[in-house]
């Protein structure tokens, strides 16, 4: 074997290596993210939490067929399409269903839903995560897994005990279920049997 084919071979074998073990890809852009999704075979939906208003203990919806659930240790909040805790402390997002990716504006607020720059952590259920820097609401933030489902995600504003962590969206990426794909195949032999 040439010292090219050890070469060659030692880098495929880095390559696999690499690729199993990073699971979790990291999004700073959601049109990137979208790209990624749609090439990827999955549908991306946005919640903008503008039908939200109020305090409750946890808030929910549907995206793309997934189930959704916001909750903290001290019930939610939310105001003008904003989604936050009702005290300082960690926001949840719980997922019942096939998350493949997962995003959003996520921020610190302060007592009166004013947006205060600060050090956000973003964490998946699996212990990877974000940490940075956020200094505008329109920082976005997202999560892709290779591996097993995003069941979760926990925003938490670090550093400090009066703010309060803030979503302005959340997007969720699914890949449609085998049965799906199956429906949608056959519609479309029967939409080309109309147009023969």
């Amino acid at each position: 074997m040439t010292f090219r084919s050890l070469a060659a071979a030692a880098f495929a074998a880095g390559s696999v290596a690499s690729a199993s073990s990073a699971a979790i890809i990291s999004f700073n852009d959601s049109g990137l993210f979208a790209q990624f999704a749609a090439v990827n075979g999955a549908s991306v939906a946005t919640e903008g939490f503008d039908s939200y208003s109020g305090f409750a203990p946890s808030f929910s919806g549907n995206l793309l067929g997934v189930a959704w659930d916001a909750n903290s240790a001290g019930g939610m909040y939310a105001q003008g399409g904003v989604m936050s805790t009702n005290n300082p402390g960690t926001m949840y997002f719980d997922f019942a269903g096939g998350v493949t990716g997962v995003g959003g504006q996520f921020f610190a607020t302060d007592i009166n839903f004013n947006f205060v720059p600060s050090m956000i952590m973003v964490g998946l259920a699996d212990g990877s995560g974000f940490i940075g820097l956020v200094s505008s609401t329109s920082q976005w933030q997202g999560f892709w897994s290779n591996g097993p489902a995003i069941t979760s995600i926990s925003i938490q504003v670090m550093g400090s005990g009066t703010l309060y962590p803030s979503a302005d969206s959340i997007s969720v990426a699914a890949i449609p279920a085998p049965g799906a794909l199956a429906l949608l195949g056959a519609a479309g032999l029967v939409g080309g049997r109309r147009r023969r």
